[in-house]
């Protein structure tokens, strides 16, 4: 029987849990004042709280902002803590760094959006040769780009969609 140990296993972090993180982790370092978590993390949750507003409305319209949107959104946020007075501005730029200690791979981690389950490295397109390859190595009829078979014998075509959002 195979037992898994706990670190081999890729938990989710909800965005919110890995900027707190981010924020202990810089508290503990040293680089961010104690003083200065309670208000930095009382501006996370204020932050993830509009942002998961601003998301259910852009799921509801079928629109998907962009990583610019994001950004540009992020700071208006903070802007608003920092106007609100729920923090300095000396707290708004250290918010910002843990945004982007906590996001510098992209939203999922190592590899970016999706983290490690990303797209293969070359590309679709040296995937798709790839795939090519491997079938014509295990099949006695092979395939072209077009995803006919050069097999006399019988005709199949396939469709390929490339589909991005």
């Amino acid at each position: 029987m195979t037992s898994i140990s706990a670190a081999s296993i890729n938990t989710y972090q909800s965005p919110l849990q890995k900027l707190q993180n981010e924020l202990l982790s810089e508290v503990n370092s040293g680089a961010i004042s104690s003083s200065d978590k309670d208000a930095l993390s009382a501006a996370l949750t204020d932050i993830d709280s509009a942002m998961q507003a601003s998301r259910t409305s852009d799921q509801a319209s079928g629109t998907r902002p962009s990583p610019d949107g994001l950004k540009s959104k992020i700071d208006d946020l903070i802007a608003g803590e920092v106007s609100s007075g729920k923090l300095t501005s000396d707290q708004a730029t250290e918010l910002q760094g843990i945004f982007k200690a906590a996001f510098a791979n992209g939203p999922g981690g190592a590899g970016g959006p999706g983290g490690a389950g990303g797209p293969p490295p070359g590309g679709p397109k040296q995937f798709l040769q790839s795939l090519q390859e491997s079938l014509s190595a295990s099949s006695s009829t092979s395939y072209g780009a077009t995803g006919t078979s050069s097999s006399s014998s019988s005709s199949f075509s396939a469709l390929l969609i490339d589909y991005q959002s």
